[in-house]
């Protein structure tokens, strides 16, 4: 099933004219994790997303799915077990999504904590996860260390440790759960915002919301709402006023730097500890470029304009140098940022917001249900997702008509859509790339980025250009992303904005010094066709995406601007 134009306007129709068991807010993926596990109990459910789905902190993450090496510390073993789990069963589900990545983790004479300590730790690490990862740990000595990442600092190394967690798309991992609950007969529409709520007799009735493409108004009806808005939950109750029965939240911010694999040729993922306050942090290799994160930092402003500052690049960058000196890095160094906002649930007794420090609060989920039919979800990760989905249908259940939706919970066998046959045993992802190459031609770079981002399904992607070969052109010469995508994404995967495929269907954005601007007017083209856009739509699509880059590449100082090219798209 394809979510398209057409696939759009059904959606929005049935939003008006049925009546849904639960409507779900918010398009992130706590969000679509719900919506998929009330279509797999055989719910009618709907989800509203006022923006792109996976365009708040899901697809603003580090991309990891891990275990929460930082919880044994903190004696949570409950959260390591759980997150350990779904983490191999998502690297089953997903398997072109989720994928093993080694980490090495230096451990300095001067550290907290020794080499014996630490590989104690990764034993039980290995542990909760019942020794079920890809591999377990092993402790190497300085000379082995350096051997494997000859660029980490040398001076006062006493060894370290090489593990296991793994690497996702989180913006696709999102749009994924949201297709395999459109196939399991979920409704789901993006740039829908919610505008209010009706009550009767002391029950939610229906959601009001605009649909922000037609300027239509429409009476969603409904046996009651899950609210799963992340950092937009304070405004989402607001809206239908909630906001007594709801969880207060702290708020912090994640920023990210992409940087030119040849400038940090680091060939793991290198777990880092700022020489400023002790935060962990880590390089991560990431399509061909290497990314530095995250910040952790409490934020008071608005949700919906969330950038690396100044200070985050600095600070990132400090960490880096200090555990990489020949590295030394600077600011124009820098080709991407991205931040997003953690919605983490502020602690009892911590009003100010200065109880605890930010990465000493809780990941955990809270999950509250106003009697009038209104279930909130906050906080949690992107590794445990499915849980908490599993969590907020459970709390909806009171709410709807007896004996549905009780049936036991699907998500934990059913692989996500594009999985298909490389779930099976014995699959191999990179088996399967190079017989795409080979059947149809194409270079190395190319056929691993579709299988890693279409798996199964890489190959119905490439059929779109059956018409037109010019489609199998890159869309820049220098990286792997194609000008079928492009149309794929439109026909196929409910983008609706240049944003929406720059930033979130594949990531050229942030790959790009231009952010990608360079190809816009071909990609705005390419769309503008599918959608209907006429020349001024287009060109306006490309000015809000320099707009865009020039506020994720505000706080580079040294980074000049992108500017728009001229509008003069290819044939």
């Amino acid at each position: 099933m394809g979510l398209g134009p057409a696939e759009r306007r059904g959606a929005v129709r049935r939003l008006d004219e049925e009546t849904f068991d639960a409507v779900v807010l918010g398009g992130g993926i706590t969000g679509a994790g719900i919506l998929r596990e009330a279509a797999l109990r055989g719910l009618r459910v709907a989800l509203l997303e006022k923006s792109d789905f996976g365009s708040g902190t899901s697809s603003r993450s580090s991309k990891l799915v891990h275990g929460g090496l930082r919880y044994l510390e903190q004696y949570r073993f409950h959260l390591v077990w759980e997150s350990t789990h779904e983490r191999s069963r998502l690297m089953r589900l997903a398997r072109h999504l989720v994928r093993p990545l080694p980490f090495l983790m230096p451990v300095f004479r001067d550290s907290r904590h020794g080499l014996g300590f630490m590989d104690l730790g990764m034993w039980l690490y290995d542990a909760l996860g019942a020794f079920r990862n890809y591999r377990n740990h092993r402790r190497l000595d300085a000379g082995a260390f350096l051997a494997t990442e000859p660029l980490v600092r040398a001076d006062g190394l006493a060894g370290g440790l090489l593990y296991y967690d793994a690497v996702t798309d989180d913006a696709r991992l999102t749009l994924e759960n949201v297709i395999s609950a459109a196939e399991h007969g979920a409704t789901a529409v993006s740039r829908c915002e919610v505008r209010g709520v009706r009550f009767r007799d002391g029950r939610v009735s229906a959601v009001l919301a605009r649909d922000l493409l037609s300027g239509a108004d429409l009476e969603v009806r409904a046996r009651c709402v899950i609210c799963a808005a992340g950092p937009w939950t304070g405004s989402a109750l607001e809206a239908l006023d909630a906001v007594r029965g709801g969880p207060r939240l702290r708020p912090t911010k994640g920023a990210h730097l992409v940087l030119p694999f040849d400038r940090l040729p680091l060939r793991h993922a290198v777990v880092m500890v700022s020489p400023r306050d002790g935060r962990v942090m880590f390089t991560i290799p990431w399509h061909g470029a290497t990314v530095i994160g995250t910040t952790d930092t409490d934020f008071t402003g608005g949700p919906d304009a969330v950038f690396a500052d100044r200070w985050d690049v600095d600070y990132l960058l400090e960490t880096v140098n200090h555990h990489v000196p020949s590295a030394r890095l600077g600011r124009s160094d820098v080709v991407g940022t991205w931040a997003g906002l953690r919605p983490l649930i502020a602690p009892d007794g911590d009003d100010d917001g200065t109880g605890l420090r930010e990465s000493e609060v809780s990941r955990e989920e809270v999950v509250t249900a106003d009697p009038r039919g209104i279930v909130t979800i906050a906080g949690g990760k992107l590794t445990t997702y499915r849980l908490m989905a599993i969590q907020a249908v459970k709390a909806a259940l009171p709410f709807i008509e007896p004996g549905r939706g009780r049936r036991r919970s699907l998500t934990a066998r059913l692989p996500l859509p594009y999985c298909g046959s490389l779930c099976a045993p014995g699959a191999d992802l990179a088996r399967t790339a190079a017989d795409l190459a080979s059947d149809r031609g194409l270079p190395a770079d190319v056929s691993d980025h579709l299988v890693r981002a279409y798996g199964a399904s890489a190959a119905g992607v490439l059929d779109l250009a059956a018409g037109d070969r010019g489609l199998l052109d890159r869309l820049d010469p220098a990286l792997p992303f194609l000008r079928v995508e492009v149309l794929h994404a439109c026909r196929n995967e409910a983008a609706t904005a240049l944003d929406d495929v720059f930033c979130r269907r594949m990531q050229l954005f942030f790959l790009k010094r231009d952010q990608g601007l360079a190809a816009a007017p071909d990609a705005a083209a390419i769309m503008g066709a599918e959608l209907g856009w006429d020349e001024a739509a287009r060109r306006e699509q490309v000015e809000r995406l320099a707009a865009l880059a020039e506020a994720h590449l505000a706080g580079c100082a040294a980074a000049p601007a992108p500017q728009p090219p001229p509008a003069t798209p290819r044939a």
